[in-house]
């Protein structure tokens, strides 16, 4: 069996990372009914979220495991995005080992994405149930363990983002969920930054020279 991992908001100013592992049994079968399975980002929002009840019902019933796991703004300001993410990323494969009774998996994890870190993949000191962990570039495109999970991870978030934009409606979360488009940065000009949901490391580069102490 296979552990697919993956995340969404990784270059966002505002809102958590988000990273979600799959692990789909060997044998399993998808409903005919869906949507054909691609890269999350090449689906549209309806097609994801198609997926995303079908896993919770369904899926869930063929021994599809799907944990999925944040690391908030001010974890991202104090370790750096990509140790943020890949703690949460660590974080969603020991939620499938604790739920599920597996034997031998293997782990692939998207892009940049390691356990931990690099160096603690590299070392190899897992579980005695994993045989074996490997970071590819594009996995989101080559295995299903990881484009289900992108899916699950990307309709969390999402649904997150909704729920901030009805908080704070003046920055059109729902429209860009929190990444640095024009809109997002003129409001943050505007109107500040929202204490604890934007990057505070990453406004210093995206909008120099903002001093208002936000909301």
């Amino acid at each position: 069996m296979r552990i697919g991992i993956d995340e969404v908001g990784r270059g966002c100013l505002a809102g958590p990372v988000t990273v979600s592992g799959c692990l789909i049994p060997a044998g399993c079968r998808f409903s005919a009914k869906l949507p054909e399975l691609r890269d999350s980002k090449l689906m549209t929002r309806l097609q994801r979220e198609v997926w995303y009840e079908w896993v919770k019902t369904e899926g869930q019933e063929k021994g599809i495991i799907v944990a999925v796991s944040s690391a908030m703004p001010n974890t991202v300001d104090r370790l750096n995005i990509a140790r943020a993410a890949n703690l949460a990323a660590w974080r969603s494969l020991n939620k499938i080992l604790n739920e599920g009774d597996l034997f031998k998996v293997s782990v692939i994890l998207d892009g940049s994405l390691f356990l931990k870190s690099r160096s603690f993949q590299n070392a190899g000191d897992f579980y005695g149930n994993i045989s074996s962990v490997r970071t590819v570039t594009g996995a989101d495109r080559k295995f299903k363990e990881v484009k289900l999970a992108a899916v699950m991870a990307k309709v969390t978030r999402d649904a997150y983002m909704r729920r901030m934009a009805e908080k704070y409606p003046e920055f059109g979360f729902n429209e860009h969920k929190g990444y640095g488009t024009k809109a997002h940065m003129e409001a943050i000009k505007k109107l500040g930054f929202i204490e604890g949901f934007h990057r505070q490391t990453f406004l210093k580069n995206a909008v120099p020279g903002l001093t208002q102490e936000g909301f």
